[in-house]
């Protein structure tokens, strides 16, 4: 059974594959609106982009998880926020407007495609670690370090990535604590914030780890 975890890039997305908890590919997926059709034999499919728009219980949820770091998580604007031109009185951070994007079309693909999940890496290696936070941000020298050595004591080894090889590195370190996630929901251990998921339409909504 492979699954796979997918993180944002530049102009697209990394993806590490694990197969029965072993990393077997990488890929780079282009453009951001890809349909994701590389990824047809999944099972299931993590990804560190808001599947749904705010307010949503995630995101308070996953800020109280991450107690000591919380603010790697930031609100979820609402569809119409995300959709307008940014600027002065929208109430919403440069960063969290730039994703619109990303958000408006993962949340329409996984609307047709349930093995589409949503994480978020920081949670996930949390979690990797018991629950301690990390002593380092993920971008400097130790940050990196650290989340390589928790990633490899629970197998997952990303050295030797081919296609992402000139991706950022923390691109691909949180691709692939995307897909230890993913590895979870397919083997029915994982857990999410809220508990149980809140359910927004048709759909549970919530950061899976």
């Amino acid at each position: 059974m492979r699954v796979a975890g997918v993180d944002g890039t530049k102009a697209g997305w990394v993806v590490v594959v694990l197969e029965d908890g072993k990393v077997v590919d990488d890929l780079l997926l282009s453009p951001v609106q890809s349909s994701f059709s590389e990824l047809a034999e999944m099972a299931v499919i993590a990804i560190d982009v808001p599947i749904g728009f705010g307010p949503r219980q995630a995101d308070a949820a996953a800020r109280a998880y991450l107690s000591g770091s919380a603010s790697t998580v930031f609100p979820i604007p609402t569809q119409a926020v995300l959709q307008a031109p940014f600027g002065p009185g929208l109430g919403v951070s440069a960063q969290a407007h730039a994703l619109g994007p990303r958000i408006i079309h993962v949340t329409g693909v996984a609307q047709s495609n349930k093995r589409l999940h949503e994480v978020h890496p920081e949670v996930s290696f949390r979690a990797m670690n018991n629950g301690t936070a990390m002593k380092y941000r993920k971008k400097s020298a130790g940050g990196a370090f650290e989340r390589l050595q928790l990633l490899r004591r629970h197998g997952l080894h990303v050295e030797n990535v081919r296609a992402t090889a000139h991706a950022p590195l923390d691109d691909v370190l949180d691709a692939a604590a995307a897909a230890w996630s993913a590895q979870r929901i397919a083997n029915r251990e994982a857990q999410s914030l809220p508990a149980p998921p809140e359910v927004a339409g048709r759909r549970a909504v919530a950061i899976w780890y």
